[in-house]
């Protein structure tokens, strides 16, 4: 293996670029098979959304302008998820002004008791109020969490690897973040910029239209301009604009790869024309196809192998870290290029062997 790594290290130039072209191709194919693998996920978790005809809202925010809802609006909001019409959430906005709250970790703050009924593999406390901590905040003593003058405790730890399904912030990852069941009279008691965040986020149950004009027309009433969305019809059209991008970018590189790999085989077939005299020399001094297979597979390694596989570990490792969406499409690509890499070392290994009359192809 090392004799195999020798013959790359002494041709380094073309080694390098050949890895380099490798590493950037899949670095590329990893990233879109991110966007893939993430949107598939919340398409599949929005299934019973899309059931409901669910209407979700995209805020238009004028310059200069500072929005006020007043508290009719938010009542009609609290009105529908009692009902179990609507939910809504805050995800990025909650405690901006307490730094210690909830420990300092993210939060997701969820109200309304629809969401157990919507997304059952969830796993979230019940019933509200409650709290639970992400499976990477296990070991954290954190026993409650106060919102509004309310202490919600802290029950349980969600399973490693849990995501929430919601079309305003995708596939959003729990693993370090305290999730919190809040009581829907705590909406209107919130930091100004904490309800915005709610009533931006409201996601209505099959809605009247007399519903929709109401609480789109209190929001605007209050500077806060939202525009009505259907899920069942605006999530399938945004889901197939992001496959078609993103099957270009993965075809694209699927060809390039195809072509660096074609090149590089190319150019290793000469070296190892180069190697012939260096092969039937150990040969004779007792060297097996199994060494010879070992060299070959040493001088492919080093170039179409290690340096990639080494990257995409480390790009899995910040994708755990950041809490990207579907981070396991770097596994999937590493998988992917060890086969490629078997393949390619089997035909070498077979033309070298059949060629030199050496060993089970004599």
């Amino acid at each position: 293996m090392w004799g195999g790594f020798g013959m790359a290290l002494r041709r380094w130039p073309t080694a390098i670029v050949f890895a380099g072209m490798i590493a950037v191709a899949t670095t590329v194919l990893s990233f879109a098979l991110v966007d893939v693998l993430a949107q598939v996920a919340v398409l599949r978790g929005a299934k019973e959304l899309r059931e409901r005809h669910a209407v979700v809202f995209a805020p238009y925010y004028p310059y200069g302008m500072e929005s006020s809802v007043d508290d009719h609006t938010v009542k009609f909001l609290m009105d529908l998820i009692d009902r179990q019409e609507a939910y809504t959430a805050v995800v990025y906005n909650m405690g901006l002004d307490d730094p210690n709250f909830a420990g300092g970790h993210p939060t997701l703050v969820l109200f309304g008791d629809i969401i157990s009924k919507l997304f059952p593999d969830l796993k979230i406390c019940d019933p509200a109020p409650c709290a639970a901590r992400g499976a990477k905040l296990a070991g954290q003593e954190i026993d409650s969490v106060i919102i509004a003058g309310e202490r919600i405790p802290v029950v349980n730890t969600l399973p490693p690897g849990t995501t929430f399904f919601d079309p305003g912030v995708a596939g959003l990852p729990l693993d370090n973040r305290i999730v919190i069941r809040a009581p829907t009279k705590l909406l209107p008691l919130l930091h100004p910029i904490e309800r915005e965040e709610a009533l931006v986020r409201a996601v209505l149950l099959g809605p009247s239209e007399e519903d929709v004009d109401a609480y789109v027309s209190g929001c605007a009433e209050g500077g806060l301009f939202l525009v009505p969305q259907d899920v069942a019809v605006d999530q399938p059209q945004k889901f197939r604009q992001i496959m078609m991008t993103s099957a270009m970018y993965i075809i694209g590189m699927l060809g390039f790869l195809a072509l660096v790999f074609a090149a590089f085989m190319s150019s290793a077939r000469v070296r190892f024309l180069e190697e012939r005299r260096a092969f039937r020399i150990r040969q004779m001094y007792g060297a097996t196809p199994l060494h010879i297979m070992l060299r070959i597979g040493g001088f492919l390694a080093a170039v179409l192998l290690v340096p990639q596989e080494i990257l995409l570990f480390l790009m899995w490792m910040f994708f755990q870290v950041a809490g990207v969406p579907a981070p396991e499409a770097a596994l999937w690509v590493m998988l992917a290029l060890v086969f490629v890499f078997i393949f390619l070392w089997i035909s070498s290994v077979r033309e070298v062997l059949s060629r030199e009359e050496i060993g089970w192809w004599a």
